[in-house]
């Protein structure tokens, strides 16, 4: 019996590369858009930072329909397609949300690898002595 070799990290570099692709493609996309426009403004800005918000409510519920009902998800993708095509503003957001998620999860595991979690250590026994009476 030999024992399961190590690994130096728990992380799945494959799906978080996938998820900055996908995020800078959405990105380079909305901003693409704002290019062939042809202005950039102060009230685009405002408009991509508060994008993330439905951005990120797109995501959740994007995956919670993933996780419970693998074939409706093309009812998400969709309309996140006609949504980026519609709005750079939110291909940005979008494209922003997604190198977000991976890069917390990039980040967390690099904290947990410098300060690895204390191990939890049960109570410690009570004696009669120290019980009240």
């Amino acid at each position: 019996m030999s024992p399961e070799p190590t690994r130096a990290s728990n992380t799945e570099w494959v799906p978080l590369l996938i998820l900055l692709a996908v995020g800078a493609a959405l990105f380079l996309f909305g901003a693409r858009g704002f290019y062939l426009r042809g202005q950039f403004g102060w009230s685009d800005v405002v408009a991509c930072a508060l994008a993330l918000i439905p951005a990120g409510l797109f995501l959740l519920i994007s995956s919670y329909v993933f996780q419970h009902a693998k074939l409706v998800i093309i009812i998400p993708i969709l309309f996140a397609v006609v949504t980026v095509r519609a709005y750079p503003a939110f291909g940005v957001a979008l494209g922003l949300a997604l190198a977000g998620i991976a890069a917390s999860a990039l980040w967390n595991e690099r904290r947990d690898r410098r300060n690895p979690p204390a191990p939890i250590s049960p109570d410690p026994p009570v004696s009669s002595s120290q019980e009240p009476s």
